[in-house]
């Protein structure tokens, strides 16, 4: 019973197994005295003209819900995430997300993102591992 929690709710009992239980609450004890590391909250970032750039750490992929602007539908799509200065950066460019797969970019590698040119509706993105 050490790593359970007993709650109730509505009247009735519920149990939650929790692993480290012991840990956890230890943590739990000291949330004042602790400083933030990192925002977890990602923030869409749009590179809009041509040469603009930015560099981050790699740390993979997510999907992400958008509605479509003129039906409303409601699509899936896939996003790169990166790491810059304690915050999520997210971009959902196909192009970008094509070649970081191609490339096969491991997560945790550092890189600079560039736009090129747009091709169409399709942004070009450059690519640079940075070391």
């Amino acid at each position: 019973m050490e790593n359970q929690i007993t709650t109730t709710q509505n009247s009735q009992l519920a149990e939650i197994n929790v692993p480290n239980l012991a840990e956890i609450v230890a943590k739990s004890q000291n949330l004042d005295s602790m400083e933030s590391m990192i925002s977890l909250t990602a923030e869409y970032h749009e590179l809009e003209k041509p040469g603009e750039s930015f560099r981050g750490v790699f740390i993979g992929f997510q999907t992400m819900q958008v509605a479509d602007k003129t039906t409303g539908e409601v699509k899936e799509l896939n996003a790169a995430r990166f790491l810059k200065d304690k915050r999520v950066l997210i971009n959902a460019g196909a192009v970008l997300i094509n070649e970081l797969k191609r490339a096969n970019v491991e997560v945790g590698t550092p890189i600079e993102v560039t736009y090129l040119r747009k091709e169409g509706n399709a942004k070009i993105y450059s690519l640079a591992l940075l070391g």
